[in-house]
């Protein structure tokens, strides 16, 4: 299940960035996407759960890469 919910997080990342997005761009907007949307996101639970920084670090950090990673390659693809 987590790869189907990987691949769909990669295609609506993909139609957001559109066709062949220059290196800089999916790398970019990768990084952000991962640091700034998804672990905001988990930050803002986080403190209401009030679970610890470290499961935050863990958790936002894996997103962070996984969206870089998604960008990179998008921007690589032929």
């Amino acid at each position: 299940m987590s790869l189907v919910l990987g691949l769909i997080a990669a295609v609506v990342f993909a139609l957001f960035l559109g066709p062949r997005p220059p290196l800089a761009l999916g790398l970019g907007a990768g990084f952000a996407a991962g640091l700034c949307w998804v672990g905001a996101s988990f930050g803002i639970n986080y403190l209401f759960e009030g679970k610890s920084l470290k499961l935050f670090l863990v958790n936002a950090g894996y997103h962070t890469v996984q969206f870089t990673v998604i960008g990179l390659i998008l921007a690589l693809w032929p």
